[in-house]
C-alpha cells in the first residue's frame, strides 16, 4: 500500500468513526445536561427516526454511484435523483410526526432533527462523487469536518444554554455551511462531469431499489424496539432504553471494523473454490464477535450501572432496575453482528433474494413481537424482544449460510 493509499484508508477510516459514534456521544451529552425527557426525544429524533429517514434520502445510491467508473451517469444526474428521494424522505418524516408526536414541542424538535439527518443524507452526495473520482482521502475529511463542525455548534449552544430545541435548530444552517465549505467546494476542484444527461430516473431507481428495501428494513428490524418504547412508555424512557442500547452499536462497530476489511479475502477464497479457508474464516470472526459480546455482558452486568451513575448521575441511578435488559441489549447486539456476518456470506453467495426474505420476515415479527412485549412487560420487555428478534435472524441466516455451502459442495 502506498502513501496516497495510506492516507485515503486513514482519513476514510477516521472520518467513519466520528460519524458512527457521533450520535451515540451526542444523545449522552443532552441527557446529561437536559435530563432522560430531552434526551429521549433527541435519542428518537436523531438515532432512530432521524437515521430511518436519511435511508430513504440516501436511498442505497453510494456502491452504485462510487462504482460507476464509466460515467454511466453524471454527477449531476445523481444530484438530481438525491434531491427526489431527500424530498420524499422529507414527505414521509412528517406524515409519521404529525401522527406520532404527542404535542408541539416534541413534533418541532422531532421535525428538526429529521432535517438534519436527512440534509446529511443529501450531503452524502458529493462525498459519493470524491470517491468515484478516487479521492477517498477528500471523503474521509469531508464526512470528519462536517460532522465535527455540526457537533461543535450543537454541543456549544446546548452547553451555554441548555435547550434542546435551540441547539437542534443551529443544526440545520450549521450543516449547510458544512455542505459548502468541506463538500461543495472541495469538489468543484476536481475534474467533475456537471452536465446533464437525459436521466430515467426509473433507471436509477431499478438500480438501487433493492439496496435501499434491504437496508431500511433492517434499519427497523434493528430499532424496532425503540419505537415500540417511545409509542408505548414515552420520551424519557426511551431515553433509558436508548442509554443502555449504546453497547450494542459499540459492538457492531468493533465487529464492521473486523468484518469489512477481509470480505474481498472472503469472496476470493469462495469464488477459488476454497471453502475450507473460508469457513475458518468466517468461524474465527464469530468467535471474535461472541468473545467481545460474552466480555461485555459480563462487563455490563458488573460495572454498567456504576459506570452510568459517574457518568450521568440521576439518569444513572434511574436506570438501575434496568441491570438485566442491559446484558440482554448486549446479548441481542452480539447476535445481530452475527447476523451482519451471515448478510455478508449471502451476498457473497449472491443470495440477496433470501436475505430479503429473511428481513421481511424478521421485520413482521420484530414489530408485533416488540409491541406486544413492551406493552406487558415495558422496558425490560423491549430488550427481551430484541433480543428473540436477533436470535431468530441468527438461525435463518445461519441456516441459509449452511444451504449455500452445501449447494456450493454439490
Amino acid at each position: 500500500m502506498d502513501k496516497k493509499e495510506r492516507s485515503a484508508y486513514f482519513w476514510n477510516m477516521l472520518g467513519s468513526l466520528v460519524y458512527a459514534v457521533t450520535s451515540m456521544l451526542l444523545g449522552v451529552a443532552v441527557t446529561k445536561l437536559s435530563g432522560a425527557y430531552a434526551g429521549g426525544i433527541f435519542f428518537f429524533g436523531f438515532s432512530t427516526l432521524g437515521q430511518q429517514l436519511y435511508i430513504i434520502s440516501y436511498f442505497g445510491m453510494r456502491p452504485i454511484q462510487v462504482t460507476d467508473i464509466a460515467n454511466e451517469y453524471t454527477f449531476c444526474d445523481y444530484l438530481r435523483f438525491r434531491v427526489m428521494t431527500s424530498l420524499l424522505a422529507v414527505l414521509a418524516g412528517f406524515v409519521y410526526i404529525v401522527f406520532m408526536a404527542k404535542d408541539r414541542y416534541v413534533f418541532e424538535v422531532y421535525m428538526i432533527l429529521s432535517l438534519y439527518k436527512i440534509l446529511d443524507g443529501f450531503c452524502d452526495i458529493f462525498e459519493s462523487e470524491m470517491q468515484r473520482q478516487d479521492r477517498l482521502d477528500m471523503t474521509g475529511k469531508a464526512t470528519l469536518f462536517r460532522t465535527l463542525f455540526c457537533v461543535g455548534i450543537f454541543l456549544g449552544i446546548l452547553g451555554i444554554t441548555g435547550d434542546l430545541k435551540l441547539s437542534s435548530s443551529a443544526l440545520l444552517p450549521g450543516i449547510a455551511v458544512a455542505a459548502v465549505v468541506f463538500d461543495i467546494i472541495p469538489l468543484r476542484r476536481l475534474k467533475v462531469d456537471f452536465a446533464i444527461k437525459k436521466l430515467s430516473y426509473i433507471s436509477l431507481l431499478n438500480k438501487s431499489k433493492w439496496l435501499f428495501l434491504g437496508a431500511f428494513i433492517d434499519l427497523y428490524i434493528f430499532a424496532a424496539a425503540k419505537y415500540a418504547v417511545n409509542y408505548r412508555l414515552g420520551e424519557e424512557f426511551n431515553g433509558y432504553f436508548s442509554i443502555i442500547f449504546i453497547p450494542t452499536s459499540i459492538i457492531n462497530l468493533m465487529a464492521g471494523f473486523v468484518i469489512r476489511p477481509i470480505l474481498t479475502k472472503l469472496s476470493l477464497l469462495f469464488k477459488t473454490g476454497n471453502t475450507k479457508s473460508f469457513v475458518s474464516t468466517i468461524s474465527k470472526i464469530a468467535v471474535f464477535i461472541i468473545a467481545a459480546t460474552i466480555f461485555g455482558m459480563l462487563a455490563a452486568y458488573i460495572f454498567g450501572i456504576p459506570v452510568l451513575k459517574i457518568v450521568l448521575g440521576d439518569v444513572g441511578s434511574a436506570i438501575e432496575p434496568y441491570k438485566t435488559a442491559l446484558v440482554l441489549v448486549i446479548l441481542g447486539g452480539g447476535l445481530y453482528a452475527v447476523v451482519n456476518l451471515g448478510y455478508y456470506c449471502l451476498v457473497i453467495f449472491e443470495m440477496t433474494g433470501v436475505i430479503f426474505f429473511i428481513y421481511v420476515i424478521g421485520a413482521v415479527f420484530a414489530y408485533f413481537f416488540s409491541d406486544f412485549m413492551v406493552k406487558i412487560f415495558a422496558m425490560n420487555g423491549a430488550a427481551i424482544a430484541y433480543m428473540i428478534t436477533m436470535l431468530l435472524l441468527t438461525v435463518f441466516f445461519l441456516a441459509a449460510v449452511i444451504f449455500g455451502l452445501r449447494k456450493v459442495k454439490k
